[in-house]
């Protein structure tokens, strides 16, 4: 007997519907000249005999029921159905400028010329105006 392989399923699901357990995932492997974990491709055709089949019940039941389970999933798929499903992303590690190449950080600019008693040479029109008369106010403004 032969049965066909769909879009990701894995040999474990293919287990499953032929042979109506895992059990017989050993036997479907040998008869077939592959390995459990092998990855299947699409339309792949694999091999089964009667004598194979260790639930004829639940194989009856998965045929019934058109239950096709297909779990055979890269790590990129998995990975963006966790994101998908409220698992939040990893957060990307930050890479520090290389000095000689990067534009200076303001900051550190400033801090560098305080640090040397340097004046501070501002690049802003923006100044600083005091909108409280009293600590009193400003305290609990």
């Amino acid at each position: 007997m032969q049965i066909t392989v769909n879009d990701r399923q894995s040999l474990p699901d293919i287990a499953l519907l032929a042979l109506g357990s895992l059990a017989g995932l050993f036997a479907l492997a040998v008869r077939n000249g592959i390995s459990v974990t092998s990855q299947l491709s699409d339309g792949q055709v694999l091999n089964y005999e009667l004598e194979d089949v260790v639930s004829l019940s639940v194989r009856s039941a998965y045929a019934l029921q058109s239950i096709a389970p297909a779990t055979d999933i890269d790590r990129a798929d998995y990975l963006e159905l966790l994101y998908q499903t409220g698992t939040p992303r990893p957060l990307k590690k930050l890479q520090r400028p290389d000095p000689e190449t990067a534009i200076p950080d303001k900051l550190v600019e400033v801090l560098e010329a305080l640090e040397k008693g340097e004046a501070i040479n501002p690049e802003s029109s923006r100044e600083f105006t005091r909108i409280f008369d009293n600590p009193f106010s400003e305290i609990f403004s």
